[in-house]
């Protein structure tokens, strides 16, 4: 590997410039040549596969960079990773001392194994280069004239005592926000101090987010191949148009392809948002980089499935169509599909989305603390909800075909003992009840009830574990606040409800206002970290609805995620 002519680095910097300058870039040069040489001559990808930049057009400047910062956002399956193992073998080569972050001690083990030295066994040119080396260990190995360390960020010990010229910060969000500061200390004393930074964003401004922000935010352009001008495959609006209801809101998507349909025989066309016509042609080889923040010195990429054809444009559509009303299974279509954060701030339940669930001429007879249908009983089967407070709120529905359920008893008791008689009158089949705060009255009430009832607790820390932990036993359920909200509204958003013409008037407007209190929000916890949790509020009816659907969900043998027996 050679080192660039004197001329090419004066066109770079100035005379003047120190004997430092001048080394980084040479080193650089030296990596850059390392990297093309591993990557067209030597790697295989964990399938065995030689690298094809033929089909996968829009990762060969990647290959070419010779930037000492470099961020890396992308969607999943997005080709970050083995740039990233190609990266940092040439950084060792080169004599670099390379240290390795990964999230979690235990996937540092994972990933070693797996990855790295999978791909040394199957690359003769990298097995000779560790041969050659003294020592060779899950956490440490020599490469060439360099040495690489892994680590996992949850072990501040491992970030002591290595002097480093480079690092890597691997799967950013998942790693220890507080720890990786360690990382950059480990750079300081060396004349290189490169950095890379690597992952599949979650929160906007946060993780790798926050490090593309601060880059040049470089996007993957291609030609219409109609007007020929450029567009980025950066996000949704080349694909769906929203739709919106008369407040605004967004209640659904159009596909721009108008001619698409199931079963055409061709994939989903992006549309040129320039002339509105024309297709953009993702398997162009004519693409290019955009840097959308020319003024940072930091070089970043963001990558989305829609860059690479082993991806379908209508897979994409089917996991969008399936998340548009779940704010959880949205955010993962955003951060995993498209390579982008998703920032869901100010999504709650509003009277609009209310009115979207009612039935024509459907009514429900109003008292003070309650509303219900004629007589005041049905046959069933129906499933209950309880959110336990100054007073009991109650949420019955009747379970109708789909899993649609429908509003049949809403109200606020003073005491469980009409809770009782509401089981009777409306034949419950389920009930799940908060079981705090009042943990004994819960029980009580599970093992008196003439029908099947379940005590539910939310996780200390919100906004964590999204699964729900049934325990069959003691017939308790376990599940996070947030996901339980989400997973009801997105019910709501669905229509999987139907609500009565005067919903408006129960308990006196307060149905309506305990139903629309919670925002989803981003906070953070006393560490920092950021997460979204649904405001805390006067939301009694929220939490009875999410309750009930809980025990509707039961009803229809839904899938359950996590089953604990004893």
């Amino acid at each position: 590997m050679t080192t660039p002519p004197p001329s090419l680095l004066a066109d770079l910097f100035d005379p003047q410039e120190s004997d430092d300058v001048v080394r980084r870039v040479a080193k650089l040069y030296d990596m850059r040549e390392t990297r093309k040489y591993f990557a067209e001559d030597c790697h295989v990808n964990s399938h065995g596969e030689p690298m094809d930049f033929s089909k996968f057009p829009h990762i060969r400047e990647l290959y070419n960079t010779v930037d000492p910062v470099i961020v890396l956002q992308g969607s999943v399956q997005s080709f970050k990773t083995e740039w990233g193992i190609i990266d940092h073998f040439s950084a060792a080569y080169c004599g670099l001392a390379v240290f390795f972050v990964l999230p979690k001690f235990e996937m540092r083990n994972t990933f070693v194994q797996n990855r790295v030295d999978r791909c040394i066994q199957e690359v003769d040119t990298y097995k000779q280069l560790v041969g050659s080396a003294s020592f060779d260990n899950m956490a440490m190995k020599g490469f060439g004239k360099g040495v690489i360390k892994y680590v996992g960020s949850n072990v501040l010990a491992d970030f002591r005592e290595f002097p480093a010229d480079i690092i890597y910060v691997e799967e950013v969000d998942d790693c220890s926000m507080e720890n990786i500061k360690y990382a950059v200390d480990r750079t300081r004393a060396s004349h290189y101090q490169f950095r890379r930074y690597l992952g599949n964003p979650k929160i906007a401004g946060e993780g790798i987010n926050k490090y593309f922000q601060e880059s040049d935010q470089r996007e993957w352009y291609v030609p219409c191949t109609q007007c020929g001008e450029h567009s980025p495959m950066d996000s949704f609006p080349t694909l769906a148009k929203a739709l919106h209801d008369r407040h605004g809101n967004v209640i659904n998507y159009r596909l721009s392809d108008e001619e698409w349909e199931v079963g055409c025989g061709r994939d989903i066309y992006c549309k040129c948002p320039k002339c509105g016509d024309g297709n953009l042609d993702r398997s162009s080889q004519d693409g290019k980089w955009v840097r959308e923040n020319p003024e940072s010195n930091i070089t970043g990429y963001h990558f989305s499935m829609l860059c690479s054809l082993i991806n379908t444009v209508a897979g994409m559509w089917d996991r969008f169509k399936e998340a548009l009303n779940d704010p959880t299974s949205l955010q993962h279509f955003f951060n995993s599909d498209l390579g982008l954060p998703f920032s869901p701030e100010g999504n709650k339940i509003t009277s609009a989305v209310l009115d979207r669930c009612v039935e024509k001429d459907y009514n429900l007879v109003i008292h003070p603390d309650r509303a219900f249908i004629q007589d005041d009983c049905h046959p069933g089967p129906c499933s209950m909800g309880i959110d336990v407070g100054a007073n009991f709120d109650v949420r019955i529905s009747y379970l109708e075909p789909r899993g649609v359920r429908r509003m049949v008893f809403v109200g606020k008791l003073r005491s469980l003992d009409e809770a009782h008689e509401l089981i009777d009158r409306y034949h419950v089949e389920k009930c799940v009840i908060d079981s705090m705060p009042e943990t004994t009255l819960a029980h009580d009430f599970q093992f008196s009830a003439s029908c099947d009832v379940w005590t539910c607790r939310y996780h200390v820390k919100e906004g964590g574990d999204q699964k729900i932990s049934y325990d069959g036993i003691n017939r308790r359920v376990l599940v996070d606040r947030t996901a339980l909200l989400d997973r009801s509204y997105a019910a709501i958003r669905g229509k999987k409800s139907i609500f009565p013409e005067n919903y408006s008037s129960i308990c006196k407007g307060q149905f309506t206002e305990e139903m629309t209190g919670p925002v989803r929000q981003l906070v953070k916890d006393a560490k920092g970290n950021p997460r979204y949790e649904w405001t805390k509020c006067r939301d009694h009816q929220r939490h009875a609805d999410g309750y009930d659907f809980l025990a509707a969900q039961m009803m229809m043998d839904a899938t359950i995620d996590t089953i604990h027996v004893g």
